[in-house]
């Protein structure tokens, strides 16, 4: 039988037994027979898939497990209890069987050498300790087990790259994580210096004051009636702490110690009079006290809020409230570092690991992906008959395509045209036109099914999709015909399917299906990622649960200090899941109605309860005798939160979206622990800055991988082959080769370089060879537009026309407009709301310096202008207005010149015409192109210009991406039609529109707040708290025992208090008091008994009363109030465009929490929306944000990115290199940037030479570095409320460590002398920093100046820190990421803050006079000045509220400013209403939008060009530095080598001649490692290898001396050069030549090379060495001739 193709061959039992030990627990051997059936079932195909499927089995349970109260004790609580002790059973012989089966610990292959069996292992023995009496509940720590499925990573390639990329990424990531910690403990200890113990300080008004002592502190306001000196504070002060306007506010001074005074109200926020600056407690300050700086560790949680660019603008307003306005800079540059840089560095190592690992995992075996089939022409059919012929023929046809998409577009714009209270006409026509499209695609279906054949048809998968629509549309029509719904019923939802075959026109238009081929692509990596999201999701849920189920529940609503969520004894099973608030009372109180002092009269009846109690902490329940509550209400229990396995989820990804999830840990804190932060850390750190930043590596991967691929098509062949052709035939020099026969590196050497080879001709010479007229080239450019005739009048040669040339085309001139175009922005920026002189909000009559300041600023205005019309003409005149090549206006930049000169003389032409003061609105509104000024710089400054020409190429590619968000937009606009159109309306109290009312609250069943109940009587509405002798006490609400009755409008209830009650001081808090027993009467009005006395509740009251008595007893104070059934102000659903709107400002990340949870609150039309209604539509908000924010709003970033590589590419790389030429070419680059510095000369004095090693020493350099660590961390030390001991002790140190430090600087002052030792920057940088440290300590020892500037001197020894980061390899790679990033950063942040001030002077311009009412325009975000529009720019620009801001610019209701000219009391009016506008304008101040849809443009098109395209720029920027350093490091010789030849020539060539003696060769190379020298061979290989290198390269030979680049560049060549195409040939010497001595000097090449030289000395060395053996010869034979004569003699003698 034949084994099907794809199918495994079974393991035998020794392909089993491979790679485990031979013997188990010692004595079982491998054909043990129990051994070996356990490995046979441990090794078996289906034990992992049973085991994979329990652990999925066992997650359910997991994830059913609740912290709700009684759950255990349900029949699902026992039997997820019941489950767990069958998963433990289950893996614990799963353990036992491997154990048996694989040996325990001893052998490679036994079960604890597996990372994942240690897993295993540790999991399951704490589910056993679990069990153990007394160990308590493990729950918690078991859910580890979930991580077993991660098992199954290896198994899936995809999910195996990810894993593997992460864990490759590791390493870098850290070194990531130390540069943040870096930046942490610097912004940390500066934050400590000037932030701490001043963030808990609000204005306070006290209470008890002395007798006689009313008025201190009122010095500054009319009527003070005095305040003696003797005035103190009372012993035991009572604050009532003032908020301010939007609640948040908190002060700068004054101090208490100014009492009875005002006092000096510091530089921040002061308190106004009769106010102080007190401390308050925590829980009742901004973030419940969390966000502060009173020691590092809270200090860094406040840090790392900021850099998570969420809520950091409030604690920057904190800061500005409580020290001063000025500490905004702390903040902007740590949201530059921390959130620009060091966040998008994690997404840098991300992109170019997971780029390297799919280059480097490509599987050459695995199956490649087929193409989608297509109806072009691939589909092959045969007609059996006519029909299918004519039908084949119809579905083929581009015409019937054309049509067919034609009806989508109709469809979705009938789609899209509905409304809320859209007419019955209208809605008619629309199902009928609905029916008529769903025809039609039943039609194209058949005829297509007819024409094609069944698997015609099916081969093209949009067809499919097609069929699927038609089929969901059938069954929503027949259900709509079925229910008689008229298709208004949920199925309706089921026609948007239909808007996705919007995505044909992607097969007739390329670049949209290019992305969208892109999204496809990256869908195979981002499904795999998302089960590793998922997974992790799950793992962070299950915890949370475990952690915070149900302990979001906050009773502080209520305003009483001992109200706390209860379960009274007794009534647990009658208890909500989330308890309501309850609060003590007394037995004697017991069945009266209590009501609480200064809790703006919450209250309500005392109860006794007795009976079993809950437990939470024990999760049991525990008898209670008696206990006494007044139940207050509801609990106020947070929207997010862990209280089951959905909600977990969703609070989950909310956290990673990155929305409030400050907020979710705020409660986590003050609810369960202050250390669960950790929980929150790593959720967002692993989650948000690792995970989710892998979404737009995959993103940015597939764009470039279609880049890739389209380039390919372009040049019709592989980067192999465009190499090939790229080299020059002939091209290829002599090779050289080494001693043993193998060939070298060919390349052209410097030595080989001719001075002919440089082209000396200009660009002047060889525009005058081609015949151009000399008068037309001015300054050496030539200027074609002059050969024209300009204006049909001025010709070539006139002579005004060149005279006026030669002066626009001087670079004066230039000069000269840029100083006016700066002058002119300078002026735009101050000329603001202030001086516009709109009382009665703002002066008319304006100082005398700002009136002649206004003055002047509008003179120059005109003279600018002017001066720009002069400058227009001029150049037209010059160079012609449209006609020709070259003319004024064929240049895109001079166009918008002209157009903003021509509405600037229009507005002037308008402003000082006649017209009356109405018509010069429009004159405000044309001066607002004046903000578009400052934009001319962008064509004068290069830098500037290169970012705005990459922005011009990004233009069609964002168009495109633009393109693909409407459509889903669409989509899911209409989508959001079907599910949430008029449905988000709800009844509001007039008194506070913005907070929807909760039926039970008002005494109304959920199912009677209807749009008629909230409308009826003009919204007039009456409650009361009916008392037991009231005949209405039964119809109450029987959890806030109120009862609603009718209120005919402007008819009112008369109430009386007829039983004061008592008053009581509480037993239990000598702070609380209250009455008790009070009771109300209350009667109606006429009005109301003649519209409602003989129905309802009336009717009933008559019955039980007697005829006409509608009296009511009542125990809480009644109330009377209106009623409005409003929409929300910011989002609805209610047609298309608020839709999109709604849907755009959910993809960026802001404001769709609140969407979505009302989405969820949502019931029917015209019906109040109730919590929690439809759960599961938060699933659609999630879907969306998914879809519309991770995948298609990061199209941006990766069209962005993509343009700017694609441009950098242009500019720098050749198609025509090899990679192996690229690299030469790069490496060359590097060569030219490397430079030599001077080092200091060794003293010849003894003690200063004896210093010189002391300091130079690698101990001494460590013993600094530990020191300057030492020294951060007593900084770090400090904190609020240090004892006196404490803080002297740190002085003491600080004082130490600065001695130490000065003690280092004088040291290598002596040493290196004052020249050499300031030639090093870090030492200048140490030099400043002791200089600054001792100046502090003695001013501090010697003055009593303010703390503050003196702090701020001691944080510059933080940055001694930097000192530490050449030392580590990878933290020096991110640093020069950094460093190099630099000049690219400065032109996108120039154009960033070029386009930040225009839209800066236009949020002036327009909404500079907008109200502001507190919500998101405040104090400090608004638009009033400029400095405030930048810092409100650069907070949108964050994504911080913006949607807030731009919908608080969008009022129109109560924002036109009325003051009464005779009473000066101050009303606001609304923009349509009538009264004001014939009005004097000296009486009002109109503070309202010029334009809602003005608002929005400006708004959303702020938020596309500055938060997802430039901001995007510095994406790209830091991955291009990023990954070049990362390819310099793994080039054939890295920068680090010459680095460490620069250090080497340096010991040689101490004064940085860039020459040293040619004999010193071998003294570099002994130095350099292996390949390019020799170190680390032994002494006779080095000694060989030394030779053969000298002897192999080519280094001119200058008198004796070796240049130091002719060096490097020779020894680089020999490792990685190779031949180059001529054209690269020459841009490498075009960069090089100015620094090589040769052509510098225009000498020659010298004739020989240090390999002559060294040869030379070869020579010599063996001639002298031939010639002292020679000698040596002649002496050795002239010695034995004279002792052979001495021996003759004495023989002679003898």
């Amino acid at each position: 039988m034949a084994v099907r193709r794809g199918s495994r061959r079974p393991k035998t039992y020794d392909e089993m037994c491979e790679g485990i030990p031979d013997y188990s627990l010692f004595i079982l051997g491998k054909r043990n027979p129990i051994r070996a059936a356990t490995i046979s079932l441990v090794k078996g195909p289906y034990f992992d898939r049973f085991i994979l499927l329990l652990i999925l089995a066992n997650c359910v349970f997991l994830a059913m497990d609740t912290n709700e109260v009684l759950f255990e004790e349900s029949s699902l609580g026992k039997l997820v209890a019941m489950s767990e002790v069958i998963f433990t059973g289950i893996y614990v012989v799963e353990m036992i069987l491997k154990i048996i089966a694989m040996g325990f610990v001893l052998g490679k292959g036994s079960y604890l050498s597996d990372p994942w069996n240690r897993l295993d292992f540790f999991v399951v023995v704490l589910g056993l300790l679990g069990y153990l009496p007394g160990m308590g509940n493990f729950s918690g720590i078991r859910t580890v087990r979930i991580l077993r499925p991660l098992r199954t990573i290896t198994a899936v390639r995809g999910m195996r790259q990810l894993v593997v990329t992460l864990l490759r990424s590791l390493p870098m990531l850290f070194d990531v994580l130390i540069l943040v910690f870096f930046a942490f403990f610097i912004f940390g200890i500066v934050a400590l210096q000037l932030f701490m113990s001043k963030t808990s300080q609000r204005c306070a008004i006290l209470a008890n004051p002395v007798s006689g002592c009313a008025s201190c502190g009122l010095q500054e306001i009319a009527g003070y009636t005095g305040c003696a000196a003797s005035c103190a504070l009372p012993a035991a002060p009572v604050w009532e702490f003032q908020g301010g306007e939007d609640g948040d506010e908190l002060c700068s001074g004054p101090s208490l110690g100014s009492y009875p005074n005002h006092g000096d109200g510091g530089e921040g926020n002061a308190c106004p009079p009769g106010q102080y600056c007190v401390t308050q407690r925590k829980q009742d300050l901004p973030n419940f006290g969390y966000s502060n700086f009173d020691n590092i560790a809270w200090a860094w949680l406040t840090i790392f809020q900021c850099i998570s660019m969420e809520g950091w603008t409030n604690i920057m307003y904190m800061t500005m409230d409580t020290v001063t306005t000025w500490t905004w800079p702390y903040f902007v540059v740590l949201i530059v570092f921390g959130s620009f840089f060091a966040v998008n560095l994690a997404l840098a190592v991300l992109f170019v690991y997971f780029t390297s690992a799919g280059t480097d995992g490509e599987d050459p075996d695995e199956e490649k992906e087929l193409p989608l089939p297509t109806q072009d022409g691939e589909v092959a059919v045969t007609h059996k008959n006519a029909l299918q012929k004519v039908c084949f023929n119809i579905a083929s046809s581009t015409r019937f395509e054309q049509l067919t998409i034609g009806i989508i577009i109709l469809n979705t714009v009938v789609m899209a045209s509905d409304h809320n209270r859209m007419p019955k006409d209208q809605q008619e026509v629309n199902e009928y036109v609905n029916y008529f499209l769903f025809a039609y695609f039943v039609v194209e279906m058949i005829i297509k099914l007819i024409g094609f054949g069944p698997r015609g048809y099916a081969k093209d998968q949009m067809n499919l999709f097609d069929g699927f629509v038609v089929l969901m549309s059938g069954v929503e029509v027949v259900m709509g015909f079925m229910t008689n719904d008229n298709g208004n019923n949920y199925l309706s939802v089921l026609r948007t399917f239909r808007l996705l075959r919007v995505f044909k026109l992607a097969r007739s238009w390329k670049q949209l299906n290019d992305i969208i081929t892109t999204m496809f692509k990256s869908l195979a990596g981002i499904s795999y990622l998302s089960l590793i999201l998922l997974l992790f999701m799950y793992v962070f849920a299950l915890l949370g649960m475990q952690l915070f189920g149900y302990e979001f529940i906050d009773c502080g609503g209520y305003g009483i200090e001992a109200a706390s969520k209860d379960c009274p004894a007794g009534m647990t099973k009658e208890c909500p899941d989330h308890f309501d608030c309850y609060t003590p009372c007394e037995s004697s109180q017991v069945g009266q109605w209590v009501t609480f002092t200064g809790a703006e009269g919450v209250g309500g009846e005392c109860i006794k309860y007795s009976g079993q109690k809950w437990n939470p902490g024990e999760r049991t329940e525990e008898p209670v005798a008696e206990e006494f509550l007044v139940k207050l209400g509801r609990s106020d229990h947070a929207r997010h939160s862990f209280d089951n396995i959905f909600w977990a989820f969703i609070t989950i990804f909310q956290i990673l979206t990155g929305e409030n999830w400050n907020e979710v840990m705020y409660d986590g804190m003050r609810h369960v622990s202050s250390w669960t932060c950790i929980y929150f850390i790593v959720l967002v750190v692993l989650g948000n800055y690792i995970i989710l930043n892998l979404f737009l590596a995959i993103l940015l991967d597939n764009f470039a991988a279609g880049d890739n691929e389209e380039g390919e098509e372009k040049n019709g062949s592989r980067p192999s082959s465009r190499a090939k052709a790229g080299s020059r035939p002939g091209s290829q020099g002599p090779s050289i080769k080494d001693e043993k026969g193998n060939k070298l590196k060919s390349y052209n050497s410097i030595a080989a370089w001719k001075a002919e080879d440089f082209n000396p001709t200009s660009e002047l010479d060889k525009l005058k060879a081609q015949g151009v007229d000399p008068k037309h080239i001015l300054y050496g450019m030539h200027v074609p537009a002059l050969k024209h005739r300009s204006l049909y009048i001025f010709g070539p040669k006139n002579p005004l026309r060149l005279a006026i040339a030669k002066v626009i085309f001087h670079r004066y001139f230039e000069y000269f407009i840029i100083g006016v175009i700066l002058i002119s922005s300078i002026i735009l920026a101050v000329d603001g709301p202030a001086y516009s002189k709109d009382a009665p909000v703002y002066n008319k009559n304006l100082p005398n310096v700002e009136d002649k300041l206004k003055t002047a600023m509008d003179m120059l205005d005109v003279v600018f202008l002017f001066m720009f019309v002069l400058e227009a003409m001029m150049k037209v005149i010059v160079r012609g207005f449209v006609a020709h090549e070259g003319a004024y206006l064929r240049s895109a930049w001079n166009v918008l010149d002209f157009i903003i000169v021509i509405v600037g003389l229009i507005a002037f032409g308008i402003e000082y015409s006649d017209g009356s003061s109405r018509d010069l609105m429009a004159v405000r509104a044309l001066r607002t192109f004046r903000a578009l000024r400052p934009l001319r710089m962008a064509s004068r400054a290069q830098g500037m210009k290169v970012v705005v020409n990459a922005l011009f190429s990004a233009v069609p590619g964002i168009t495109n991406v633009a393109f693909v968000c409407l459509l889903f937009y669409v989509i899911f606009g209409i989508l959001g039609l079907n599910l949430f159109m008029g449905k988000m309306y709800y009844c509001a109290d007039t008194d506070d529109l913005s907070t929807r009312l909760v039926p039970e609250s008002m005494g109304v069943k959920d199912a009677d707040m209807t749009r008629e109940w909230c409308f009826r009587d003009d919204g007039a509405h009456f409650y009361y708290c009916p008392a037991k002798d009231d005949p209405l006490y039964a119809s109450r609400n029987a959890w806030t025992s109120v009862m609603d009755l009718p209120r005919a409008s402007g008819d009112s209830w008369t109430c009386a208090k007829t039983t004061p009650g008592v008053g009581f001081t509480a037993a239990w808090d000598a702070g609380v008091t209250g009455t008790s027993g009070a009771e109300w009467t209350c009667t109606p009005g006429a009005a109301t008994v003649a519209a409602y006395g003989s129905v309802g509740e009336l009717s009933a009251l008559a019955a039980t009363n007697g005829a006409g008595n509608y009296t009511i007893q009542s125990t809480c104070e009644p109330r009377a109030y209106n009623t409005h059934w409003t929409n929300p102000r910011d989002y609805d659903f209610d047609n298309i465009g608020h839709s999109m709107l709604s849907l755009f400002e959910m993809a960026t990340l802001e404001g769709w929490l609140e969407i979505m949870y009302h989405g969820a609150d949502t019931t029917e039309v015209d019906l109040q929306p109730i919590r929690d209604n439809n759960p599961y539509y938060c699933l659609f908000f999630a879907f969306f944000i998914i879809v519309g924010s991770f995948f298609v709003m990061n199209l941006f970033v990766g069209v962005t990115i993509d343009k700017f590589n694609e441009m950098k590419e242009k500019q720098e790389k050749s198609v025509f290199l090899t990679d192996e030429q690229q690299s030469w070419v790069t490496i060359q680059r590097l060569l030219v940037g490397i430079r030599l510095k001077k080092t200091a000369n060794r003293p010849l004095n003894r003690m200063r030479n004896f210093i010189y090693d002391v300091v130079t020493s690698r101990s001494f350099e460590t013993l600094i570095l530990c020191l300057i660590m030492a020294n951060i961390l007593v900084m770090s030390m400090t904190h609020a409320d240090m004892s006196d001991e404490f803080e002297n002790i740190l002085f003491l140190l600080n004082c130490g460590f600065a001695g130490i430090f000065a003690i280092e600087a004088i040291m290598k002052l002596i040493a290196f002398k004052p020249s050499g030792y300031f030639r090093d920057p870090w030492n200048t940088f140490d030099f400043l920093v002791v200089t600054l440290s001792v100046m502090g300590i003695a001013v501090t020892l010697t003055t009593d100046i303010s703390a503050t500037y003196l702090s701020i001197i001691r944080v510059f020894r933080v940055a001694r820190i930097f000192r530490l980061i050449p030392k580590a390899k990878g933290l020096k790679k991110l640093f020069q990421t950094l460093v190099y990033s630099l000049p690219a950063l400065a032109n996108v942040g120039s154009v960033l803050f070029l386009f930040f001030f225009i839209f800066a002077v236009l949020g002036m311009n327009l909404f500079g006079k907008v109200r502001v009412t507190g919500n998101f325009l405040n104090r400090y975000a608004n638009f009033e000045t400029f400095g405030y529009s930048m810092l409100t720019l650069f907070r949108m620009a964050t994504g911080e509220a913006w949607n807030g801001i731009m919908h608080d610019c969008m009022i129109t209701k109560q924002c036109v400013y009325y003051q009464d000219p005779t009473t000066g009391d101050v009303t606001y009016y609304n923009q349509e209403d009538k009264f004001w506008q014939d009005l004097n304008e000296d009486l009002y101040t109109n503070q309202c939008t010029p334009h809602p849809v003005g608002a929005i443009i400006f708004f959303c098109f702020f938020c596309i060009l500055c938060a997802f395209v430039m901001l995007n720029l510095v994406i790209a920027v830091i991955l291009d530095n990023f990954q070049n350093n990362s390819k310099t490091a793994e080039l054939g010789v890295s920068k680090e080598d010459m680095m460490h030849f620069t250090d080497v020539w340096m010991r040689l060539d101490p004064r940085a001649t860039y020459y040293i003696p040619a004999e010193s060769l071998p003294r570099v190379i002994g130095a350099m490692d292996h390949p390019v020298g020799t170190r680390g061979l032994s002494k006779r290989e080095a000694k060989t290898k030394c030779m053969q290198i000298i002897m192999t390269v080519d280094i001119p030979n200058h008198d004796g001396k070796i240049h130091f680049l002719e060096t490097l560049h020779a020894l680089t060549g020999r490792i990685a050069g190779t031949e180059l195409p001529e054209s690269e040939e020459v841009k490498v010497r075009d960069s090089m030549v100015d620094r090589l001595p040769t052509f510098a000097s225009d000498k020659d090449v010298p004739k020989y090379t240090a390999a002559h030289f060294h040869a030379a000395l070869y020579v010599q060395a063996a001639v002298r060495g031939y010639m002292q053996r020679y000698r040596m010869r002649e002496k050795l034979t002239q010695a034995e001739k004279l002792a052979q004569e001495k021996r003759e003699a004495a023989v002679a003698g003898k």
